[in-house]
């Protein structure tokens, strides 16, 4: 899910200023009109467009309009501070739903779900504790995604190394990465803006902290630079650069921690067998959740409609209809162990489990902050990894910049 792939919506700034780059045709009965505000471009193969299939079932007009993820965030800031109704379905990031729903922006959905066919008690763990942290429901997840870790079997094979399993440990992983590396081969390509937290996290650190919102690294983060510094000076992992070449795509790296929205993406492109597994248990088992929520705008002027679109959207019908088009599995347990986010393409695949199994370990962690915050931290990081600062220095550096930033 490249929401980055991964929050809640709201609405508001001046609908000129938003350009709807796609939107559905509608042949809606008179159910209503409602827009939706997306990052993504709506799929063009009708069968698995879930906003069209919206319209059929509900019988309200579906307008989308798409914003594009680097505007998407501000755009949705401005809308709800100029209590914008120009859209009435909003899909809200993590980081944008606590300020939303204190600004009045977006509406509690606890009334509407006491009479609905969703069942919130199936959700994942961690989208029940996000809704309990802001004392209401005030966003669903229209997917979920994670990170997992991409391995090439070729080159395990040709090591003579024993494939990862959801168990391995990260001294498992450590030891692999330095027998896979050869003249031209990484062993593992370097954290990237995701990973990174997830190998922090692993490494014991809170990352975020959703009562007071602060970014929590310490001890955590200072032993996983100290460890990705260490395969960077062994040649095991690459130096940041500014080479955007995907090097496990290329077939230069044995093992890659990325979102599991890569799969899509590599599916009947590589040519080498491949598969995925968990990220590797550190301290502890540690994931970053990934989403969108749909989330209803408080200034809607067509409320009842966009409730009837939502609750379509999250039923099971549009939750499998979402997870064959993105890939992403439901944050619904019932919906996503039915398997429709499987990508038939990704035949080299056989370990499953591992998203299943990266789900059940994940939380809404530094997506919740704010994104200068996360970049500025991952930016300082990689000048680590460059020997241009110590890891203790990065990481003081990062957490007093997010204080700042944040206020607290």
């Amino acid at each position: 899910m490249k929401k980055r792939a991964l929050s809640i919506v709201l609405a508001g700034m001046m609908a000129a200023t938003l350009a709807a780059v796609g939107s559905v045709p509608a042949m809606a009965e008179d159910g209503g009109e409602v827009t939706i505000t997306t990052w993504n471009e709506v799929n063009p193969d009708d069968s698995l467009n879930m906003y069209k299939k919206a319209e059929e079932a509900t019988g309200v007009k579906v307008n989308v309009t798409v914003i594009p993820e680097s505007d998407y965030s501000s755009k949705l800031n401005q809308m709800v501070n100029t209590a914008d109704s120009s859209a009435d379905i909003m899909i809200v990031w993590e980081n944008d739903i606590k300020n939303f729903a204190e600004a009045g922006g977006i509406d509690a959905l606890d009334d509407y779900l006491a009479d609905s066919s969703i069942d919130t008690t199936d959700f994942i763990d961690a989208v029940a504790k996000l809704s309990d942290g802001l004392g209401g429901t005030y966003g669903l997840p229209w997917c979920a995604a994670t990170e997992i870790m991409y391995y090439n079997k070729d080159m395990f094979d040709a090591a003579g190394i024993e494939y990862p399993t959801n168990d391995w440990s990260y001294e498992d992983f450590k030891a692999a990465a330095e027998k896979l590396t050869t003249d031209g081969v990484y062993g593992c390509t370097i954290p990237n803006l995701q990973t990174w937290w997830a190998g922090i996290g692993g490494a014991g650190d809170q990352v975020y902290d959703p009562e007071s919102g602060e970014l929590v690294i310490g001890e955590g983060a200072v032993s996983f630079l100290t460890d990705c510094k260490d395969m960077v000076d062994k040649n095991i992992m690459p130096e940041p650069s500014s080479d955007t070449t995907d090097m496990f795509a290329a077939g230069k790296a044995a093992m890659s921690w990325q979102g599991s929205w890569m799969i899509g993406s590599y599916a009947g492109s590589l040519d080498f067998n491949w598969d995925i597994a968990t990220i590797p248990t550190n301290q502890v088992k540690y994931n970053t959740l990934h989403t969108g929520f749909y989330t209803l705008n408080a200034n809607s002027q067509n409320k009842e409609a966009a409730w009837k679109v939502i609750e379509y959207l999250m039923g099971e019908e549009g939750q499998t209809i979402n997870s064959k088009s993105s890939a992403n599995p439901s944050a619904l347990k019932t919906i996503a162990d039915q398997g429709a986010w499987k990508v038939e393409a990704a035949t080299s695949i056989t370990n499953w489990d591992a998203m299943t199994d990266s789900l059940a370990a994940g939380v809404f962690g530094y997506t919740c902050l704010p994104s200068g915050v996360t970049g500025d931290a991952v930016s300082k990081f990689n000048s680590v990894l460059l020997g241009e600062m110590t890891p203790e220095e990065a990481v003081e550096a990062a957490s007093q910049y997010a204080a700042e930033t944040i206020g607290y």
